[in-house]
């Protein structure tokens, strides 16, 4: 009777690293999946801007400023 409750411990304390495992992994797993859907944010934004660069210099024959100017519109 000895041995077979040891052996159902033995047992429940490995189902219960199991689940500790399970859980960490999870966790992990949740993780990877926030950086990996800010990386594809960031890399969309990132391609959508050189995008707009490309087809306003071919389409719109624009080009990129050489000096910034700003106006101050306040009327005095």
């Amino acid at each position: 009777m000895g041995v077979l409750l040891a052996g159902v411990v033995a047992l429940n304390v490995a189902v219960l690293r199991l689940n500790i495992q399970s859980d960490q992994l999870t966790e992990e797993r949740a993780q990877l999946r926030a950086e990996s859907a800010e990386l594809s944010s960031q890399l969309a934004l990132r391609a959508a801007s050189a995008r707009t660069s490309s087809l306003a210099r071919r389409q719109l024959g624009l080009q990129p400023a050489a000096t910034t100017r700003y106006l101050d519109l306040r009327q005095r």
